[in-house]
């Protein structure tokens, strides 16, 4: 026997030799020793499916000397390949069977005498990743699967006694990292989160240069998602009944967050992977850095940082943007890893098409990301092309190439990287919602915000009776989390479709919807996550329809139940200031008939509650809305323009707040700032006032255009006379105060016909407002008595 025999997969057959002798099935066959875990590469599982199940055709007689001599299997070899045999993705009906099946058949392995070294060691790593797929399911929490109980300690004991072997015998070595990744994660689970991140530098520093660069990345990687990842997160309950938790007590959720320290440590670890990619010309590892940071740095908010990170990655990519263009489409051969600079793009710009599936998967990402942080910023016009590339993607099915959810990276010695990105299912919808939330108009018939939500709620429904593609190494965990965020995601879209039909005045819209999204969160155990938000809508609901007291008190519900310093809870301190602002106006203005013309079906005040705010509170409220993006930095300047008793500061803050409205495109916003504007100029530059009350108007307006020209907006009334036109009512409120003061100016002026169209026009808007006063109690009567 060959003392240092080559390689299965390299092992030729000879004529009338067989595939193990008779001495190896005495001793037990011993296999390639420098081979990693099955699920570790997939070449390599493929490569033991192909000989240990490839079928042998029947051989005649008279053929029968020239073919080999079949003999069986040696048992141990059979049972430690079966998991890799029985293996389904998570979502198959029989993946159960096949988690069962393969741990029996290592357990029975295992208790087989005189195991050479290699076989029981793979077969320890086996044991081990199988019984964290089954940790992380959930399963050894669930009273459902009895088998799966008390995993966790023989999960332990497979790792270290996979790890002795694989420290006795050099030749193991595959199996040590393997199997230090898989303790690493088990500390995680268990919420050792010191111990796990130590375990990894350790793992990180022992290895040698001679090692395959697959390991130092997966190592490196593994701690990036450690440090980023909060230790909460990584503990899947179970998905059963008795184990479930009850999540609509849970009030207000503490959402773990990673602390800033992990954050910098994390892009520490980013930087040193960029630097040894770079050094060793692994151009898509250094390619994978860059998108990594861009999207570790949006999740930590640390927008200042973004800018540069981003450009970075774009470069890497090749991409350049004009702002505000629409560039054609041409095709760009992938990056080689030792190929010359990136050429420019051309004088003409285009997009740019991937062929390589994992730069076709960085650039969606990348893409995403980018568009996320300029809308945040408020620069629409960053956002345009970037977000017609990614329309451009996904018509081109760029999706497909990584249909799993997972991209290799081929590196030019040792195996490829594979690296897990987000899954295709979830880019897909994910792309309606950015889409959606990156179009801040509101105005017109057809807003292209109220379509991408709209059509990415219809695409949800239809994509919810597809099966989602899982690789055959993916785990229960990785299909629940898969469907928690499609199920996010279309909470995300029904916000934006409520928030979009409150702008435009389509109430009973915005109240179907609101109750779906109550039904859909209640669903899928997410209430708690929404419920500051939803809080939320309700109060924008309540203050559109004139019920401040309502309003009041869910502003309060929703910074209540909202993450302290995040976004919903200083919009909604943002709203209770602007409530309170309007109410001390109104009631100095009214005295105590403030009340009178708002909504009938309001609550009343509370007892002894000020309808004002402190000048302190008001300007402490505004600090907090800058940093928060262009939209409540544009709301600060509105706060800080009403506090202020100085005229000329006021002008200056609402200037700037319009800046930052019009850059942004939300003309929602930007119809309030100019109505308040025109009011400074209205005794001092009536000709200045009067234009900016024509585009205010034009504006409330077109928040509540129908969809049609022949269609009439149903809150307009029949119209008094000949010379008077219909008018689409759209704001009402909005619209009544811009012709109260087009009739004042007109009056001045002494512009009779102008007066009697704008009394007429006047009188429509004052009916809607009526109207809109007693909504609640015209729906009430309507209701039939029981």
């Amino acid at each position: 026997m060959d003392e240092n025999p080559r390689p299965l997969k390299r092992q030729r057959i000879q004529p009338g030799s067989s595939i193990a002798s008779a001495a190896d099935v005495d001793a037990g066959y011993s296999s390639d020793l420098t081979s990693l875990p099955s699920s570790s590469d997939p070449a390599l599982r493929a490569d033991t499916l192909a000989w240990t199940s490839t079928p042998v055709k029947p051989c005649s007689r008279s053929t029968n000397h020239l073919e080999p001599e079949l003999k069986p299997m040696p048992t141990a070899v059979l049972l430690v390949s079966l998991p890799s045999l029985l293996a389904h993705p998570p979502n198959h009906k029989y993946y159960v069977q096949s988690l069962v099946l393969s741990l029996t058949a290592l357990r029975k392995c295992l208790a087989l005498p005189a195991l050479s070294p290699d076989i029981e060691c793979r077969a320890w790593a086996g044991l081990a990743e199988l019984g964290m797929r089954v940790i992380a399911g959930g399963f050894s929490q669930s009273e459902e699967h009895a088998w799966a109980h008390g995993i966790e300690s023989e999960v332990e004991r497979a790792l270290s006694r996979g790890s002795i072997i694989a420290q006795k015998h050099p030749s193991l070595r595959a199996y040590k990292h393997q199997l230090a990744l898989l303790q690493a994660h088990l500390s995680q689970w268990q919420h050792k989160t010191k111990f796990a991140r130590n375990q990894l530098r350790n793992l990180i520093s022992s290895l040698m240069s001679s090692d395959p660069p697959h390991m130092l990345y997966s190592a490196q990687l593994a701690l990036v998602s450690l440090l980023t990842t909060p230790a909460a997160t990584l503990d899947v309950s179970s998905n059963a009944k008795s184990q479930s938790v009850d999540l609509q007590n849970r009030m207000p959720p503490s959402l773990p967050q990673s602390t800033p320290q992990d954050v910098h440590s994390a892009l520490a670890v980013i930087q040193q992977i960029e630097d040894h990619a770079v050094a060793q010309m692994h151009k898509q590892v250094a390619l994978l850095a860059c998108v990594l940071r861009t999207r570790v740095l949006v999740a930590a908010g640390m927008w200042e940082d973004v800018r540069d990170a981003m450009e970075r990655a774009e470069l890497a990519l090749g991409l350049s943007y004009e702002s505000g263009s629409i560039p054609k489409t041409r095709q760009l051969p992938p990056l080689q890893g030792k190929a010359g600079v990136q050429q420019p793009p051309a004088a003409e710009q285009s997009f740019i098409m991937f062929e390589d599936p994992f730069e076709a998967a960085m650039a969606v990402h990348l893409m995403m990301l980018s568009i996320v942080y300029y809308t945040h910023s408020g620069e629409a016009a960053e956002v345009s092309p970037r977000l017609s590339h990614l329309h451009a993607l996904l018509d081109s099915d760029v999706l497909e190439k990584f249909p799993d959810g997972y991209v290799e990276i081929a590196l030019p010695s040792g195996p490829s990287l594979v690296v897990q990105v987000t899954h295709p299912r979830i880019l897909f919808l994910l792309a309606f919602l950015i889409s959606c939330a990156s179009k801040r108009d509101a105005i017109g018939r057809k807003p292209k915000r109220k379509v991408f939500a709209a059509e990415g709620l219809a695409m949800w429904d239809a994509e919810a009776h597809r099966e989602i593609s899982f690789c055959t190494w993916a785990s229960a965990a990785d299909a629940q989390e898969v469907e928690k965020r499609l199920a996010k995601i279309k909470a995300d879209l029904l916000s934006e479709l409520i928030s979009v039909s409150i702008m435009r005045s389509e109430f009973d819209i915005a109240e179907e919807n609101l109750d779906n999204l109550v039904a859909h969160t209640r669903t899928y155990d997410i209430f708690p996550l929404f419920a500051a938000r939803i809080a939320l809508h309700h109060a924008h609901l309540a203050h559109a329809l004139m019920k401040p007291a309502r309003a009041l008190r869910c502003y309060r519900a929703a910074a209540y139940h909202a993450q302290r310093g995040s976004f919903v809870h200083v919009a909604a301190m943002a709203g209770e200031a602007a409530l309170c602002v309007g109410v001390q106006r109104r009631k100095a203005c009214r005295g105590k008939a403030w009340t009178r013309g708002l909504s009938e079906s309001d609550e009343p005040w509370p007892d002894g509650e000020e309808t004002g705010m402190h000048v302190e509170r008001m300007m402490e409220i505004s600090k907090m809305c800058r940093g928060m993006g262009g939209s409540l930095q544009a709301v600060a300047n509105v706060l800080e323009a009403c506090s202020t008793a100085e005229i000329l500061k006021a002008k200056q803050h609402l200037r700037h707040s319009l800046e930052l409205a019009t850059k942004a495109q939300d003309n929602h916003l930007r119809a309030l700032v100019l109505a308040l504007i025109a009011a400074h100029y209205l005794h001092t530059a009536g000709d200045h006032a009067l234009t900016m009350l024509q585009t205010c108007e034009q504006l409330a307006a077109g928040l509540g255009a129908p969809p049609s020209k022949d269609k009439c907006n149903s809150a307009s009334p029949i119209v008094a006379g000949p010379e008077v036109p219909s008018i689409t009512v759209g704001n009402a409120p909005l619209g009544m105060w811009v012709g109260e003061r087009f009739l004042e100016l007109f009056k001045r002026a002494g512009k009779e016909t102008r007066i009697q169209k704008q009394i007429a026009v006047n009188a429509q808007l004052a009916k809607a407002v009526s109207d809109l006063a007693r909504r609640g109690l015209l729906a009430n009567l309507k209701e039939p008595v029981s």
